[in-house]
């Protein structure tokens, strides 16, 4: 792939992240209930705030990837870790005892993501590695 493509792979994981990161930092209650999981105790809403936001600073260190950030590489490497830790806890409660249906779409987009990712860390050169 070249400039571009990366460039194109890396806004859309922004874009990616910012949708799913956005509903849970400023609406916890109502994108846990979308989400199929139960009703939020209300100590537990900053803890659903919180992966919103963490979710979000991911989606920009892909927008900074995205624009060319001389950290490129070891964002995506970030990235990597996050998406395939997403990944594997999923496989997990799925075998132990399921997640709800948006979970496994969520952990599917982040899937391709990981592969993307990784793609990108074997091709790339040099310490910017989007352009």
């Amino acid at each position: 792939m070249n400039h571009k493509h990366w460039q194109a792979v890396f806004w859309v994981a922004a874009a990616y992240n910012f949708l799913a990161g956005l509903p849970p930092l400023l609406a916890p209650t109502l994108s846990a209930a979308n989400s199929g999981l139960p009703p939020l105790d209300p100590q537990h809403v900053i803890l659903v705030q919180i992966m919103g936001l963490l979710i979000c600073v991911f989606g920009i260190g892909y927008a900074m990837a995205a624009s060319g950030s001389p950290a490129a590489r070891q964002i995506v490497t970030l990235g990597l870790i996050g998406k395939a830790g997403v990944c594997l806890l999923v496989t997990w409660h799925l075998a132990a005892t399921g997640v709800p249906t948006s979970m496994l779409y969520a952990a599917a987009g982040d899937f391709l993501f990981t592969i993307a990712f990784v793609l990108f860390l074997a091709r790339a050169t040099g310490p910017s590695s989007v352009s």
